[in-house]
């Protein structure tokens, strides 16, 4: 079996506040190879780290990321106390510590933003380490930053364990990030879609040219043991120790 690498979603959230510098550097301190962030843009075009489209509920207060600008949301602090990130935090993070990889996944209005992040991450110089990360239905904003920066990394998340190369190809991705979200019965279907479409040979396939598959979120050995013997070549976790341990 391949090495198994692991991958911090939100930068690990049970180990420290999610989407924080303090949670990014958590995760690779603990012994993550990448971390995920959550990008969206404020009303004064800057680019913020937040998962959500309002602020209720990490920060107490209802603002629309989008209809807000940097200066208000700087101040504002996260439930454990920490400040909202900037993506200057993160390409300076990357700058400094010259083996992180970190995945953008695109909370964006526009394709043209996905651009603009993409020439922001290249004039840091670390467009090699960068994958702009999207659903398979937003491929438009994959497309938008490699015009923008033909040199950035995208990956794609698919919707369904299916014809995974062919979402890879479509969204012109050397990543494929598979798995489930937090609905009802996401992870069931997740499981059942990849007995029925062979995981395994579609993630060797694709390994075979070069499009690496992970796939998560595992916040338990069962399911961290279960999608690397699937052939994951990489899981995605909230718990960089527990997933590290049983893989």
């Amino acid at each position: 079996m391949p090495r198994i690498s692991v991958y911090a979603h939100r930068g690990g959230m049970s180990r420290a506040p999610e989407n924080t510098l303090v949670a990014f550097r958590r995760a690779f301190s603990d012994g993550a190879s990448a971390v995920e962030c959550d990008i969206r843009r404020t009303a004064d075009g800057q680019f913020a780290v937040f998962h959500d489209a309002t602020t209720a509920r990490l920060c107490g207060r209802g603002w629309r990321v989008s209809e807000t600008s940097w200066d208000h949301l700087k101040n504002l602090r996260l439930n454990g106390g920490e400040p909202i990130a900037h993506l200057d935090d993160i390409l300076n993070l990357m700058i400094l510590s010259p083996a992180a990889e970190v995945y953008f996944e695109l909370a964006l209005g526009r394709p043209s933003d996905a651009a603009d992040l993409a020439s922001q991450i290249s004039r840091a110089g670390v467009q090699a380490r960068s994958y702009l990360l999207a659903f398979q239905h937003r491929t438009s904003f994959l497309k938008a930053a490699r015009e923008a920066v033909p040199g950035i990394g995208c990956a794609v998340m698919p919707l369904f364990p299916y014809r995974m190369k062919a979402v890879a190809e479509k969204a012109g991705a050397s990543k494929i990030c598979a798995g489930w979200v937090h609905w009802p019965l996401a992870r069931e279907l997740f499981y059942s879609g990849a007995a029925a479409f062979d995981f395994r040979a579609q993630a060797d396939m694709l390994a075979a040219e070069g499009v690496e598959v992970s796939a998560g979120i595992a916040n338990n050995p069962r399911d961290v043991r279960r999608l690397a013997e699937m052939g994951a070549r990489a899981v995605w976790t909230d718990d960089v120790p527990m997933a590290l341990k049983y893989l």
